[in-house]
This record gives C-alpha cells, sequence and structure tokens, in this order.
C-alpha cells in the first residue's frame, strides 16, 4: 500500500506577485512624498549670531550658528558662508539675528578715511590710483620777503603711507591748475590733515619713502 503524498509546502509571503506589488507600490509612495517635500522646502542655510555682537567686533565661525530660514529673494542679503578673517560688524547684531552681508566689513577699512587734498601743479608720475604715498606738510609761518608771498616752514611727512584711490585732473581747481587727489589713511591722522589743509599750509603727495 503506498503511503500519501506529502502536503506542497506553502509560498512564502514575500514571494507573492501581490505582496511584491504592494511593497513597490508603498515604496514608490514614500519616494514621491519625499521628493515632493524636497521641491517644496524653499529654506537656505544662513548664519544668525550666536551671541550679541556690537559694532567694530571681529566674528569668527564660533559667533555664528547656521540656520535654515525661507528668505525668498532677499535670502543674498545674509551671510552664507564662514567670514574671512579680519571681519567685523558695522552696526549692533542682536544675539539670533541673520547676519546681514551688509553690516560686515573689513576691520581695516574701519580703521581708515579718506580725503581729498587739492596739489598745486603736477602729481610725480608714479603717482597714481594704488599708490602707496606720504602725505607732506610745510607748516604756512606768516608773508614771505615778497609782497603777499606766504612763507612756509620746513616740510615734514604729516601721513606716512596712505593709498591713494582717485586723481582728478581739474584746470579749474586753481589759477595754473592742479589735482585733487583722495587718499585713504589712518583715522588718526586725519584730525591733523584737516588742520593743516584749513590753515593753509602748503601740501605735497609724494611716493612713500621719496
Amino acid at each position: 500500500m503506498s503511503s500519501p503524498s506529502p502536503a506542497p509546502r506553502p509560498r512564502p509571503a514575500w514571494r507573492e506577485p501581490r505582496f511584491l506589488l504592494g511593497l513597490v507600490l508603498v515604496v514608490a509612495s514614500v519616494a514621491g512624498v519625499a521628493g515632493l517635500v524636497a521641491a517644496s522646502d524653499r529654506s537656505v542655510e544662513v548664519y544668525a549670531a550666536r551671541h550679541a555682537l556690537a559694532a567694530g567686533d571681529e566674528v569668527a565661525a564660533g559667533d555664528l550658528v547656521g540656520v535654515r530660514v525661507r528668505l525668498g529673494k532677499t535670502a543674498s542679503a545674509y551671510l552664507h558662508a564662514a567670514p574671512q578673517p579680519d571681519t567685523v560688524v558695522t552696526r549692533t547684531i542682536a544675539a539670533g539675528e541673520l547676519v546681514p552681508v551688509g553690516a560686515l566689513g573689513a576691520a581695516s577699512a574701519q580703521r581708515e578715511t579718506s580725503v581729498v587734498i587739492s596739489v598745486d601743479g603736477e602729481l610725480p608720475a608714479s603717482v597714481d590710483v594704488g599708490s602707496s604715498v606720504d602725505v607732506w606738510s610745510a607748516e604756512a609761518s606768516g608773508a614771505g620777503a615778497g609782497a603777499g608771498a606766504p612763507k612756509f616752514k620746513a616740510p615734514r611727512v604729516l601721513v606716512p603711507s596712505g593709498t591713494v584711490v582717485r586723481v582728478v585732473r581739474d584746470s579749474g581747481l586753481g589759477a595754473g591748475g592742479g589735482v585733487a587727489v583722495e587718499v585713504r589713511l589712518p583715522k588718526d591722522s586725519t584730525a591733523e590733515l584737516l588742520e593743516s589743509l584749513a590753515n593753509g599750509d602748503d601740501i605735497t603727495v609724494l611716493p612713500a619713502g621719496a
């Protein structure tokens, strides 16, 4: 008498076509939702102040914290990358405030200013935009031997190592023509130079070290 045939093993559920089809649909649905969320996320990462920063404070990566916010078209107005060395804030930034690019500047620029100096005659050929120059001053000391001719003391370097920002040649600057030179110089030299100009001292701009 023959023994009964063993019952067939049930097929694992994960091999069922309907199960596999359902799994594919679930994965596709999740991926679609994730893609839709990512596409609708218009936030960008910018920097905010980790603590309050006063005007003139140097800014380093440790003073900032990255945050994701929706800024739209104004995103470019805020700091996206770590600041360069020698960067300072030019106005107070509160703790947690997004850091505007316009509120940052170079520390060296905050210690300097520009003054326009009118010079009689022509400048030396080597003096042009970007040149390093010394500003010389001969102090006026009253009338000279000639009728009404001014008398000046020995010249001295009033401002060493300024930088020429702009040169304007204009025949209207004086009877014999002249040149207006915009020089960037340390702020602590400004008062003395302006006083010298106001006193009618003879001002000359020469190459630095000349």
